[in-house]
């Protein structure tokens, strides 16, 4: 019968006719469901904090980064940036005791990242290497300042272009003007190391501990540094 949703047709099969009102609903639902389940499986950045109003703060922090910079859909491309965002937030928690403290704050980020950087392994481009520690500080209230030889156009927060291979790269930024400093995955960038091998690191190590000390404030904080 028309009537019946489940009906045989002459070879002997079984045929389902679903008015196609119904079809439509089920994958509206359908979708929703795909769609609750990929945000399910995404990281909750709010996860990692400690208090009710550092999680908040994390929380909102995420959904800026969603609408802005496709954050979900690069997480779920490449996995590792989960780890690379933990590891900022707990930089910020070792550091200001608090991410909510890093409000206000004017913080230097030394090769933050660009939107050109490939990854050290593949050589291929990443999102991994985008500017995210400068992105979440921006979110967070803080006042961040990204270097980078790379591009950073259209970013938000201000950012310089540097060559940090070069001594006395970062004189132009003022003496004492930061709260935070952080140096990161400088010396195995394969920008970097096109422009100056291994063995000529040594004097770009001593460089960056002179700036860091030369621009950090009174009390302020070297929050990681790979260059110890």
């Amino acid at each position: 019968r028309r009537s019946s949703a489940i009906s045989a047709c002459a070879s002997g099969r079984v045929v389902l006719a679903v008015p196609i009102a119904t079809i439509l609903y089920m994958d509206r639902t359908i979708y929703g469901m795909r769609t609750t389940l990929h945000s399910a499986g995404l990281i909750r950045l709010s996860d990692k904090g400690r208090t009710p109003a550092e999680r908040l703060a994390l929380e909102r922090a995420q959904s800026a980064l969603e609408a802005g910079h496709d954050f979900a859909r690069k997480v779920r491309r490449e996995a590792e940036l989960e780890t690379i965002l933990t590891e900022f937030i707990e930089r910020l928690q070792r550091a200001f005791g608090s991410v909510e403290r890093a409000r206000g704050k004017r913080i230097l980020d030394i090769a933050c990242g660009s939107n050109s950087s490939r990854s050290p392994d593949t050589g291929e481009r990443t999102a991994m290497f985008e500017p995210w520690f400068c992105r979440l500080l921006l979110e967070l209230g803080a006042d961040p300042v990204g270097v980078d030889a790379g591009d950073l156009e259209g970013e938000r927060f201000e950012h310089h272009a540097a060559d940090l291979s070069r001594i006395g790269a970062l004189d132009f930024l003022p003496d004492a003007s930061f709260d935070g400093i952080q140096d990161s995955r400088l010396f195995g960038s394969p920008e970097f190391l096109a422009l100056l091998p291994r063995s000529q690191h040594a004097p770009i190590k001593a460089e960056l501990r002179r700036q860091e000390k030369r621009l950090l404030k009174p009390g302020g904080v070297i929050i990681h540094s790979d260059n110890p």
